[in-house]
C-alpha cells in the first residue's frame, strides 16, 4: 500500500468560501464521551501499533468542523483527543459545502467488524432493492471510501437502472459513505469547484448523459497521482465515485476500475423512507472509530488475491484490505467477485479483440501455414461465432483496425492483399495477446504448441 497522504494539512481561502482557516478548541483530553471505548475494548481489538490521526468532526451547537487528533493513552486504555498543532486547517471549500457536508460529530464505536459490515448490509437491504450480494458488495466499497488515503485506488461505482431507485440507493450511500456529496451533474467545472484533493469526499452523482471525455477523467481519478489544470493551478480529483448513468449501461465507465450495480424497483420505491438523520449519524460516527483503529492495517496489507483477472484481481485486494482485521470478509470478496471475473473473461471473449484473437490463434495453430490474409482471419472469427450461436459478424475493416491497435501488425501479402507472416515473433505475440486476454485454448487442445504450452505454464507460476 502506498504512503499516506495528510489532506489536512491546507490553508483555507477568503472570499464567498467559509472562513474557517484559524485553529479551532482547545486541547481536549479524554473524557466520559469515550466511556464506551474501555481497556477491555482496546485490547480486543486494537491491531499492532497505532499511528495517530487527523480527520474532520462537526462539533457544538454551530456545527462548525474541527479538525481534532487522535491519539492513543499510554497505558493504552483509551483515546486522547486533541486539536493541536495549529498549523492544521479545516480544507478550503464554498460555504454551501461546509454547511451541508456531513461529517461525523464524535467517535462511535462497533462490536466487531462483522458487525459494522452487516449493519450496513442491512441498512442497504432495508431502503434500496438490491440482492443481498450487491448489497454486501457495496458494504465493502462504502467502507473502502473511508480509507482513499491509504489504497492505491478505490474503484467507482456504476449505477444502472430506474432513476427514482437509483436516487434512493445514493441518498441511503451517504450514511456509510466518508464525506459524501450528492451532486446533480458531473463536468470538470464542477468538480474545479471542489477542494477534491483536500477533502478527499466521496461523489455521489447522477449524470445519464455522461459524455466519453468527462467518463474518462472520473476513471482517471479513480487513483492518485493524476493532475488536473484549475485556476491556472493544478490539483487531484482523486476520490471514491458512485455515479448513475441512466437506465442502461453504455460504454463509459466500462473500466477495469469500475464496479456495475444495477437497481431494480418502480416509481413506487420512491415513496419508502430514507434513513432517518440520527441512523446516519450513528453510522458516520462508527465508522470514523473503525477508520482511527485500523488505518494501520489497511495501509499496512499484504491482502493478495490470484486467479482472476487482472483487474478484477486489483478490486478485489483493495476491498479486501478494508476489512484487514477479519480473514473471513477478506474471503468474503473473492465469492462476490467470482461470478464478475467470469463475466469479464466471457465479455474479453465475445469482444471484437477476443474475435480476432481467437481467429488468429486458430491459423497459428494450422501445421505449416506460414500467412494468412485479413480476410481470411475475419471469416475464421465470423464462422467461430456461427458454431457458438452468435449472430454477430466483423468486417474485414475491422479486422485490420483490431490488429493495428493489438500491435499484430500486417503487410502486403503480394497482390493477394494484406495479411500477417506467421513467423515466430508473430505467433509469441499472438499468444501472449491471446493469454492477456483469456482467449488460449487449453494446452491440451493443441499438444503440438510450445507458445500455448509456455503461456499455460506462466499461469500455473502466478497462481501459486
Amino acid at each position: 500500500m502506498q504512503e499516506p497522504i495528510d489532506p489536512l494539512n491546507t490553508q483555507s481561502g477568503s472570499g464567498d468560501e467559509a472562513q474557517v482557516d484559524k485553529p479551532v478548541g482547545t486541547p481536549h483530553e479524554a473524557s466520559e464521551e469515550l466511556e464506551s471505548n474501555n481497556a477491555a475494548w482496546l485490547a480486543a481489538n486494537l491491531p499492532n501499533g497505532f499511528t495517530p490521526l487527523r480527520d474532520l468532526v462537526r462539533r457544538g451547537a454551530d456545527r462548525q468542523i474541527h479538525v481534532p487528533l487522535f491519539t492513543l493513552l499510554e497505558d493504552k486504555t483509551n483515546l486522547d483527543i486533541q486539536y493541536h498543532p495549529p498549523s492544521h486547517y479545516v480544507p478550503q471549500m464554498p460555504l454551501a459545502l461546509y454547511q451541508s457536508l456531513i461529517l461525523p460529530t464524535w467517535i462511535g464505536t462497533f462490536l466487531s467488524d462483522r458487525q459494522l459490515f452487516d449493519s450496513i448490509v442491512a441498512l442497504l437491504r432495508k431502503h434500496v432493492m438490491l440482492s443481498e450480494k450487491e448489497c454486501s458488495l457495496l458494504a465493502y466499497w462504502s467502507i473502502a471510501t473511508w480509507f482513499p488515503d491509504f489504497l492505491p485506488f478505490i474503484p467507482s461505482v456504476v449505477i444502472t437502472g430506474p432513476a427514482a431507485a437509483a436516487d434512493l440507493l445514493l441518498r441511503t450511500l451517504v450514511a456509510v459513505c466518508r464525506r459524501p456529496v450528492l451532486l446533480a451533474d458531473a463536468s470538470p467545472a464542477v468538480l474545479g469547484a471542489l477542494p477534491l484533493g483536500a477533502l478527499s469526499p466521496t461523489l455521489l452523482m447522477r449524470e445519464p448523459q455522461l459524455n466519453k471525455r468527462m467518463a474518462a477523467l472520473l476513471d482517471a481519478s479513480s487513483q492518485p497521482g493524476y493532475w488536473v489544470l484549475r485556476n491556472k493551478d493544478f490539483q487531484q480529483f482523486y476520490c471514491a465515485k458512485c455515479i448513475y448513468i441512466g437506465e442502461a449501461a453504455g460504454d463509459q465507465l466500462s473500466t477495469p476500475n469500475s464496479i456495475h450495480i444495477r437497481v431494480g424497483g418502480n416509481s413506487l420505491r420512491s415513496f419508502y423512507p430514507l434513513p432517518a438523520d440520527d441512523v446516519i449519524q450513528d453510522f458516520q460516527n462508527r465508522l470514523l472509530f473503525y477508520r482511527i483503529m485500523r488505518r494501520d492495517v489497511v495501509a499496512a496489507s499484504k491482502f493478495r488475491v490470484s486467479g482472476f483477472r487482472p483487474e478484477v484481481c486489483a478490486i478485489a485486494q483493495v476491498l479486501g484490505a478494508s476489512m484487514g482485521c477479519d480473514p473471513e470478509l477478506q474471503r468474503g470478496i473473492i465469492e462476490l467477485l467470482k461470478e464478475r471475473d467470469e463475466q469479464s473473461r466471457v465479455d474479453h471473449a465475445s469482444g471484437q479483440n477476443g474475435m480476432v484473437l481467437r481467429a488468429v490463434l486458430w491459423h497459428c495453430h494450422q501445421h505449416n501455414q506460414q500467412q494468412v490474409f485479413v480476410r481470411e482471419i475475419a471469416a475464421t472469427a465470423n464462422q467461430i461465432n456461427r458454431e457458438e450461436g452468435e449472430s454477430l459478424k466483423i468486417s474485414n475493416e475491422t479486422v485490420g483496425h483490431v490488429l493495428k491497435n493489438l500491435g499484430l501488425y500486417t503487410r502486403r501479402l503480394g497482390k493477394a492483399g494484406r495479411g500477417l507472416m506467421l513467423d515466430k515473433a508473430t505467433q509469441s505475440r499472438a499468444h501472449e495477446l491471446s493469454y492477456a486476454s483469456d482467449v488460449l485454448p487449453d494446452s491440451a487442445g493443441v499438444p503440438d504448441c510450445g507458445h500455448c504450452h509456455k503461456m499455460q505454464l506462466l499461469e500455473t507460476q502466478e497462481v501459486v
